[in-house]
């Protein structure tokens, strides 16, 4: 079943020119973007002097990371070699042939979508079928299997879940008082400065 969807899917590829570049876009490009967003969430957090942005901000960060470090230690104990190790595929982007299972690009996108989505719904929701159609497009372009995409987004939500549960207030805790220190150590050193130069 596994390879028979990739096969559908796959097989639309090199069909149609534009669609061909529409999903290499998606599946090279469009994850940046949503690391860009995660960026632009903090930023916004600070000149606006907006709390919440910056906590959502950081907690997409952080479990995306912890995402990704699953993903990783799921590859190196159930390895799944890539579609184009040894099948023929329509290969659109070319990639080294390392773990297959769960794909990062989903596992990342969603995670940061789920992240900041829990403090914007709007904005999850436009992010997470963006992350849909970048795990679609990986299968597109000869990358991944179906279930590394579902794979990928099934442990974003289990582990999103236990993050909200568990985890998600005491990280935003740490950064509060991570913050404070550092605004206070700012202070103190514009503090110390200013006495040098009128004791100058």
């Amino acid at each position: 079943m596994n390879m028979e969807i990739f096969r559908l899917i796959n097989n639309l590829a090199n069909k149609n020119t534009v669609l061909d570049k529409i999903m290499i876009f998606f599946s090279k490009d469009v994850p940046y973007i949503f690391m860009a967003v995660i960026a632009i969430v903090f930023i916004l957090g600070v000149v606006k002097k907006n709390e919440e942005y910056r906590k959502a901000s950081v907690n997409a960060f952080v479990i995306t990371v912890i995402n990704l470090i699953l993903s990783f230690i799921i590859g190196s104990i159930y390895y799944v070699d890539r579609p184009f190790v040894h099948n023929k595929v329509n290969l659109l982007m070319p990639h080294s042939a390392d773990a297959s299972f769960p794909s990062d690009h989903a596992t990342g996108t969603m995670s940061i979508a789920l992240g900041l989505g829990k403090y914007n719904r709007i904005l999850g929701v436009i992010m997470t079928i963006l992350s849909i159609i970048v795990g679609f497009s990986r299968v597109y372009v000869g990358n991944h299997y179906p279930l590394d995409v579902i794979g990928a987004y099934i442990m974003v939500l289990i582990t999103n879940y236990l993050y909200n549960l568990v985890l998600k207030d005491k990280i935003e805790e740490i950064y509060i008082k991570v913050e404070k220190l550092l605004i206070s150590k700012l202070k103190l050193d514009k503090n110390t400065d200013k006495n040098i130069l009128n004791n100058q």
